[in-house]
C-alpha cells in the first residue's frame, strides 16, 4: 500500500512597523498562506516571523533562519504573502531565489502568480523591480521631509554625545544633557589649549568620567567625531548644506573653529584602507576572458608626478593580460552597454504586455478592496449601532467597552488588508516610465553615478548576475538580470535586447 507524500512549504511572514506588529497584520499574512498551502495540498514544515523589519536588506534574523532551514530540510516551496515580503531589493531577490532553487525550493506568492516558466520568472522579476522603486520613491519621500525639518532647525537624527531629547516627537527638539555636556565642554577647551592627539583627549576624558551613551569609555576615533561636528556650535551641516540650529549649543561658534584640525599641526587618524575603490568601479565585476582573473585598477605616476590610472590584472602567464587606461576601459564598456538598448518596437510590445497583465492584476485587487471596504462601512455602521445601544441603556459600560473592542479589532483586520494591499495602487505609466527610462539608458545611468559609488555598484549588480568577461579588447556577453537578455548573434543588429520566451508575438529589429 503506498503511502502519499505531501509537498512541504516553509512560510515567512513580515512587518516593517511597530504599529503593524501591534496590528493583525501578522495574522492576517499567516493566515492567508496556511489557506494557500492547504488549497494547494501542501504541508507547512514551519513559520518564520520577522516583527518590525525592513526588507531593504537581507540581515534580517527569521528570514536568515528561513533560507538556512530550507539550506537543510530542503521544502518545495517558500511561501510568501507578497514578494516584497520577501525583498525590496531586486538584487537580494535574484540572489536568494536562485540560492533556494539550488536547494531544491521554489518561492511563492500567495497573492501573485509566480513561477519557474519564462513568463513566471518575467513577472516575479518585475514584481521585485516595482517593490524597490517604491521603496525608492518611500525613501525619497522621507528624505525630503527631513530636508525640511532639518532647514527648520530641528536635529532629525540621534542626538549626539552631549545631547538628549527629553520628549520624543518629530517637532522636539534636542538639548544639552546636564550630566554630560559639561565634559563635552571640557573636550572643547582642552583640544584648543593645543598639543594633545585625539588619542591623548580620549585618555584624558576617560580619566574624567566621560562615558559613551553604552556606558564605555570614549575611543579616538569618537573624540575625533565630536570635536568635527558643528552641532555643538548650533550648525546643522547635512544634504549638502549648512543651516543653524533651533536648539542650544554646548559650545560657541568661535570655539568650535579654533579646535578644527589645521595642515601640519597634530596628526590626524589614518583612514583604515577599504575594500572598496571608488576610482575604479569595474574591478572585480570584470573578468579576463582567457583565465578569469578579476580586473582590478590602480596608478603609476609620471616624471613631473602625474598619476595615470588603468585597469589591469596580473597573471604573467595570461597572453590577454595588460594595462589599459582607466578612460579607455570605462568608454568601452558605456559602449557595451548602449547594446542593450532595445528597440522602440520592442518597447511598444514591453509596455503593451505590462499594461494586459497589470489590468488583468489590479481590476482583481480592486473587486477584492471592494469587498473590504463594504465590509469596513458594515463594521463601521455596527460600531456606531454599539455606541447607541449604551447610551440608550441597553449595554452595560462593561458590555459596551466588549462589544466596541470586538468590532474595533474587525475593523482593524479590514483595514490591516487595504494597507497590505496599498503599495499596488500606484499609477502604472509612471512605473513604466521609470523601467523604460533605466532600460533604454543603461550607459546614461551608469555614468549620472558617477558621484555615488555604491549606487553604482548597485547598478552593475541589477543590471549583471555574472560576472562581464573581457578580451582584452572588447567585452564579452554575461549572464544578464531578468529584464535583460543578449541575443546570440551579430553586433551589426539595432538591438540585443529580446523579448523573454513564452510573450508573443516576437517583433525583430
Amino acid at each position: 500500500m503506498s503511502v502519499e507524500v505531501k509537498e512541504t512549504c516553509v512560510i515567512y511572514c513580515r512587518v516593517s512597523s511597530k504599529e503593524q506588529v501591534d496590528g493583525t497584520s501578522l495574522e492576517t499574512q499567516e493566515r492567508q498562506c496556511r489557506e494557500y498551502a492547504s488549497s494547494q495540498g501542501w504541508f507547512v514544515a514551519k513559520i518564520f516571523i520577522d516583527k518590525g523589519e525592513s526588507a531593504k536588506t537581507v540581515d534580517r534574523a527569521e528570514f536568515l533562519a528561513a533560507v538556512k532551514f530550507s539550506a537543510e530540510q530542503r521544502p518545495d516551496f517558500f511561501l510568501v504573502h507578497k514578494l516584497d515580503r520577501f525583498s525590496r531589493n531586486t538584487q537580494d531577490h535574484l540572489a536568494i531565489r536562485q540560492a533556494l532553487l539550488k536547494y531544491g525550493t521554489k518561492l511563492r506568492s500567495c497573492s501573485e502568480s509566480i513561477d519557474e516558466t519564462p513568463e513566471g520568472e518575467f513577472m516575479g522579476g518585475i514584481h521585485s523591480l516595482v517593490a524597490q522603486f517604491d521603496n525608492a520613491r518611500r525613501a525619497q519621500r522621507t528624505k525630503q521631509g527631513m530636508i525640511e525639518r532639518v532647514k527648520d532647525g530641528f536635529w532629525v537624527w540621534a542626538p549626539p554625545l552631549g545631547f538628549h531629547k527629553p520628549h520624543q516627537g518629530k517637532k522636539t527638539h534636542i538639548v544639552p544633557d546636564p550630566k554630560v555636556a559639561p565634559f563635552v565642554r571640557m573636550a572643547f577647551d582642552e583640544y584648543a589649549k593645543g598639543g594633545r592627539t585625539y588619542k591623548a583627549m580620549a585618555a584624558f576624558l576617560t580619566r574624567q568620567g566621560l562615558r559613551t551613551k553604552r556606558g564605555k569609555p570614549i575611543k579616538q576615533q569618537e573624540v575625533q567625531k565630536m570635536l568635527r561636528n558643528p552641532a555643538y556650535c548650533g550648525i546643522i551641516k547635512a544634504f549638502g548644506g549648512e543651516w543653524s540650529g533651533s536648539f542650544d549649543p554646548i559650545v560657541s561658534r568661535s570655539l568650535f573653529l579654533s579646535c578644527q584640525q589645521k595642515p601640519g599641526s597634530i596628526s590626524v587618524l589614518s583612514a583604515t584602507r577599504s575594500d572598496e575603490n571608488p576610482s575604479y568601479p569595474l574591478r572585480k565585476i570584470v573578468v579576463c576572458a582567457e583565465c578569469g582573473r578579476p580586473m582590478t585598477g590602480s596608478a603609476t605616476r609620471g616624471r613631473k608626478g602625474k598619476r595615470y590610472p588603468y585597469y589591469h590584472h596580473w597573471n604573467r602567464e595570461c597572453s590577454a593580460a595588460r594595462s589599459i587606461p582607466k578612460q579607455e576601459f570605462e568608454r568601452a564598456f558605456l559602449a557595451h552597454l548602449e547594446l542593450l538598448k532595445p528597440n522602440p518596437r520592442f518597447l511598444k510590445l514591453f509596455r503593451a504586455v505590462i499594461i494586459d497583465i497589470w489590468k488583468t492584476n489590479y481590476k482583481k485587487l480592486d473587486e477584492q478592496n471592494a469587498v473590504v471596504r463594504r465590509q469596513i462601512e458594515k463594521l463601521e455602521m455596527e460600531r456606531q449601532r454599539v455606541f447607541e445601544l449604551h447610551r440608550s441603556g441597553v449595554y452595560s459600560n462593561d458590555e459596551f467597552a466588549e462589544q466596541k473592542t470586538l468590532v474595533a479589532n474587525r475593523l482593524d483586520e479590514q483595514y490591516s488588508l487595504l494597507e497590505e494591499r496599498r503599495g499596488e495602487e500606484f499609477k502604472m505609466e509612471e512605473v513604466l516610465d521609470f523601467c523604460l527610462d533605466y532600460m533604454t539608458n543603461a550607459a546614461k545611468k551608469w555614468s549620472d553615478l558617477q558621484d555615488n559609488y555604491p549606487a553604482r555598484i548597485r547598478f552593475q549588480a541589477l543590471m549583471f548576475k555574472g560576472k562581464l568577461p573581457f578580451d582584452g579588447k572588447n567585452f564579452g556577453t554575461a549572464e544578464l538580470s531578468p529584464i535583460f537578455q543578449l541575443k546570440a548573434t551579430s553586433l551589426s543588429e539595432k538591438s540585443l535586447l529580446v523579448v523573454p520566451r513564452g510573450i508573443e508575438p516576437l517583433f525583430t529589429p
